[in-house]
């Protein structure tokens, strides 16, 4: 059995719920591999799924699906991005009144502690310095404080397309140090500890003190919470730790996402190009399609026997 990544590439929920659905009936996807090329077909039968965790910055178009999903035998848990971003940096990502109605709603269909807030990436540019980050980050822990028990957060990892997009368009983007990273950190914790949330830091280990947990976003410990039976239970148990970059503590999980097919359109996205590349590929995506990666329509694909493919 396998946990089901959906999913780091991209917004599944947001952009893609009636695709995931039409997926979910047929018992199976196909994932073009990050590395290699390959295209391996992957079950989505109940049978063989511990759990979905879901990935988004909008669960609105998935929700009115959630009951399907729950009839046909699947678990599942979400993981919800939630940064109050200005417009430039997060152009068409939902304002945080729309978010709130649907987490709302979304906490009357999950279990408890189920629901996990991250405040991630942190991006600091002269507009928002520390202050900004502080003053922006209190007021949506008190918005969330009856949600979530929760907040998984990390400092902005530049690769180069980031580096690319972010020197285009937020010129002014700054790349703090280690220590004034703890610094700011400390400061979070402080003040989510102050709303009984616990502060979790993903794939930065130089942060976890103890006041600041490490972050395992594909966590064991939350799906033991969310499954619904003692086989499901066991496989939980069973599940390795496989690392999908340095200091990364998430446990094995298939993903069935796809890179450059999320129009959210945020300038510090690591799994989109460009935002226009997103947009194009969004036009050509067809829901009845078992890939959701445009560049693999018609190719043959062969059954998925890897342990894991985490990324």
């Amino acid at each position: 059995m396998h946990v089901i990544s959906a999913s780091r590439r991209t917004d599944i929920p947001a952009f893609h719920a009636d695709w995931f659905m039409r997926r979910i009936r047929d018992r199976r996807v196909q994932v073009l591999a990050p590395f290699g090329g390959g295209v391996f077909e992957v079950s989505l039968d109940p049978s063989d799924v511990i759990a979905i965790v879901f990935w988004t910055k909008d669960a609105a178009p998935i929700l009115s699906q959630l009951e399907e999903l729950v009839q046909l035998g699947h678990c599942f848990t979400f993981l919800y991005s939630i940064n109050n971003y200005p417009h430039f940096l997060e152009p068409n990502v939902p304002p945080l009144t729309h978010t709130m109605k649907v987490l709302e709603k979304l906490a009357k269909l999950l279990p408890p502690y189920s629901l996990r807030w991250r405040y991630d990436t942190i991006v600091m540019t002269d507009q928002l310095d520390e202050r900004w980050h502080l003053n922006n980050f209190r007021n949506l822990c008190l918005e969330l404080a009856p949600y979530t028990r929760e907040c998984i957060f990390s400092f902005c990892d530049y690769y180069k397309k980031t580096i690319r997009n972010m020197k285009r368009l937020v010129p002014e983007f700054q790349e703090p140090e280690e220590s004034r990273c703890v610094e700011i950190a400390v400061q979070l914790a402080n003040i989510a500890e102050s709303r009984g949330i616990k502060l979790k830091s993903c794939a930065h280990d130089f942060l976890v003190s103890d006041k600041i947990g490490k972050s395992r976003c594909i966590d064991p410990g939350v799906l033991l919470n969310v499954v619904d039976s003692q086989e499901r239970r066991s496989a939980v148990e069973r599940l390795k730790f496989v690392a999908t970059r340095k200091d990364c503590g998430c446990a094995a999980s298939k993903d069935i996402g796809a890179y450059d097919s999320c129009a959210h359109g945020c300038v510090y996205c690591y799994a989109n190009a460009n935002a226009d590349l997103a947009r194009r590929n969004l036009m050509k995506i067809d829901r009845d399609q078992l890939c959701l990666d445009p560049k693999i329509c018609g190719r043959r694909s062969r059954i998925d026997t890897d342990a894991h493919s985490n990324e």
